[in-house]
């Protein structure tokens, strides 16, 4: 087994003038697996073998894996503006993925997600972000995305013949949105922040919400029938205050955090049957002295 890559990148930015610029790039990347991919150690005691060609004899075949490297083809183009108080970024991406590894919607009996190949995946969309300080002690930072993660060509086989087509489904723990929102003030010593987060729905598989029917055409496939993850919003706040000391120390700064203020229910995560909880409201405070 033999990885070695070539990966070209090419960049071309341009300055329309002092304040606004913009930048195209096109890049081909290829990624070798982790070495859990060609053999999970810690889950041999389970009956794991190494993912890689049996000979006619039973030998493994080590120049043979199972699993293959993942290649990316990346188009870019992006524009920036910059003015003294104001920044906004823009930035659309088309990827086009072979043998990417993606999690297969199964874990481990430690929880860690079971990956593997899918033959042909998209990730295409759009990124933002931008700034703006106002009345001098204000500033409004926010950014997100709008994307579409999708499988373009892949399949799941249940036996040697038989076999789910995951053409045009989405693809595991991939949000077509997301959004981030930050207010901070800062004045003489004092600092707060109100930060916002905004995850959109979904999937803990590969099934999208082809889930149930795919149920109904193979019985038992899997062991369970809910794979979306729904979307959620998270609200921090947090306020420090920072003043001398001297001659005894050189700086004092008391903080306190509030975290997911509004006390909202949600799962941040999931891996096929396995969803995971996010915090409930919790409050923490902190004494920091420079010495």
């Amino acid at each position: 087994m033999d990885n070695l890559f070539f990966n070209p990148k090419l960049g071309l930015n341009y300055k329309f003038n002092p304040n606004f610029s913009g930048f195209f790039s096109l890049a081909r990347v290829s990624r070798e697996p982790r070495l859990k991919n060609y053999y999970d150690a810690a889950e041999s005691s389970a009956g794991e073998v190494p993912q890689f060609e049996v000979d006619a004899n039973g030998n493994y075949d080590f120049s043979n894996p199972l699993v293959q490297p993942e290649s990316l083809t990346d188009f870019e183009l992006g524009i920036t503006y910059n003015i003294s108080d104001l920044s906004l970024n823009a930035n659309l991406f088309y990827m086009m993925f072979n043998d990417e590894i993606v999690k297969q919607g199964q874990v481990d009996r430690f929880g860690q997600p079971i990956t593997g190949n899918m033959e042909k995946t998209i990730h295409a969309g759009l990124e933002f972000s931008g700034a703006y300080k106002f009345m001098k002690h204000f500033e409004i930072i926010l950014n997100g995305a709008y994307s579409n993660n999708y499988i373009n060509e892949g399949r799941e086989y249940l036996s040697e013949t038989e076999y789910i087509d995951l053409k045009n489904n989405s693809i595991s723990g991939f949000p077509d949105v997301t959004f981030n929102g930050i207010l901070k003030f800062n004045y003489s010593g004092l600092f707060a922040q109100f930060a916002v987060k905004y995850v959109g729905r979904f999937f803990s598989d590969n099934y999208d919400d082809n889930l149930t029917s795919y149920l109904e055409q193979y019985p038992g496939f899997i062991d369970y029938s809910d794979n979306e993850v729904e979307a959620y919003l998270v609200s921090n706040f947090y306020l420090s205050y920072e003043f001398d000391l001297e001659p005894y120390f050189k700086y004092v700064k008391v903080y306190g955090q509030v975290n997911n203020i509004f006390d909202n229910l949600y799962a941040s995560y999931a891996i096929g049957k396995e969803f995971f909880p996010g915090a409930e409201r919790y409050v923490f405070a902190g004494l920091k002295i420079g010495l």
